[in-house]
């Protein structure tokens, strides 16, 4: 707890025991009024300070609730049945049936009285073990306990997809607060890096160019739009095109990378789309195979395309059970948290082209979420290809 500037101790339960059991080991270190939250439950924008504001001093606890139109919430967490005043009469872990749309929550306020209800409290005919919800409805039958209404999202985390759902409602509520960091790899590209830079420059909150040792100009002509914008470049012999996408990332300072290429194939329109899916997983990958989207002028071979395909497939084997689908592992375009690619990089070897696929498999070794869509892709500005022709 250091890092949060503060104390925390640590009691260790036996796994097979129930909450209301683990509670009890705390006794000797708590004194008075105390609060009690499950780890497994997630809040964004909940009202938890209105449990302070409201005095419940008469009361021997408090219990926490939402309202949900969706019964199986209850459930899968505890029914609530309380008269007018919000006193509680009767609590209900796991129930089948359902009076209200109160939804128990696992924030409560105790005091130390709790402890012996504990105690002398009969193991659950169903779980064969103390539950805390039937602890608190003894305790309720007898003295004081109150139902607290918070607002909030509100997910009980118990499978993955449970884990998943929190972490999109918790980027849907911050996204506009994260930083975006865009990066791009050049090498001779004084006639597109320009136009590339111009069309992104609104979407992003830093723009960061890998050059490879341009010598036709290129850093003279963008450095021009250093004073305008929040412009990085940085500059080196990379061996390749991963290798400077590689440095380019490392300097990023966004919680969300957008790698996009420096010949003006991409267009920032498809950044929105990019944007809604990343808010529900770990990276977004372009694929340039929608026929609708790829102009005339666009200049990726048909051996590219099926070699892109054939790979695409070869990971779909390998990931069957996800059910992933790809069709464009060489895509430039994509979107991805900095803090997910960060956990990873250390396995990262391609130094070329190759970096593109080996960026789609380290993420789904790692068991990170990642999903394609479709964007538009157009012939190149000047000069020549330097990654897409290869891969």
């Amino acid at each position: 707890g250091n890092s949060f500037g503060i104390t925390i101790d640590y009691v260790e339960s036996d796994s097979n025991l129930g909450i209301a059991d683990a509670l009890y080991l705390v006794k000797e270190k708590i004194h008075g009024t105390f609060l009690v939250m499950l780890g497994d439950e997630f809040y964004i924008n909940s009202n938890h300070f209105t449990i302070i504001d409201k005095k419940y001093d008469d009361a021997e606890a408090v219990i926490t609730f939402t309202n949900t139109d969706n019964p199986q919430d209850i459930a899968n967490n505890y029914s609530i049945k309380a008269d007018s005043t919000m006193r509680v009469k009767s609590l209900i872990e796991k129930p089948k049936t359902f009076e209200n749309n109160m939804l128990g929550l696992g924030t409560f306020i105790f005091k130390n009285s709790i402890f012996d209800y504990i105690q002398k409290a009969p193991k659950s005919v169903r779980t064969k073990r103390k539950e805390l919800i039937d602890v608190i409805s003894i305790l309720s039958k007898e003295k004081l306990v109150y139902a607290h209404k918070l607002k909030s999202s509100y997910i009980n985390i118990n499978t993955i997809d449970d884990w998943k759902h929190a972490k999109f409602l918790s980027n849907k509520t911050h996204f506009n607060s994260y930083r975006k960091s865009l990066v791009i790899p050049s090498y001779n590209e004084v006639e597109s890096l320009p136009f590339v830079i111009n069309d992104f420059k609104d979407m992003v909150d830093e723009i960061i160019i890998a050059d490879g040792g341009s010598t036709d100009g290129t850093i003279e002509k963008i450095s021009k739009f250093e004073n305008r914008i929040n412009l990085k470049i940085i500059q080196g012999k990379f061996a390749g095109y991963g290798e400077a996408l590689r440095n380019g990332i490392d300097q990023a300072t966004g919680d969300i990378v957008i790698l996009v290429e420096g010949d003006a194939t991409f267009r920032s329109r498809d950044i929105y789309k990019m944007y809604e899916y990343i808010k529900d997983c770990d990276m977004v990958i372009g694929t340039r195979t929608t026929k609708e989207l790829i102009s005339q002028a666009a200049n990726m071979s048909t051996g590219l395309r099926v070699a892109n395909l054939l790979v695409a497939k070869f990971i779909e084997l390998l990931w069957m059970k996800i059910e992933l689908r790809l069709t464009d592992v060489g895509c430039t375009y994509r979107t991805f948290w900095k803090s997910e690619y960060d956990e990873i990089k250390q396995n990262f070897i391609g130094l070329g082209p190759e970096f593109s696929p080996e960026m789609i498999i380290e993420f789904l070794r790692n068991d990170k979420r990642v999903i394609e869509i479709p964007v538009s892709y157009y012939g190149r500005i000047g000069g020549a290809s330097k990654h897409s022709e290869n891969f």
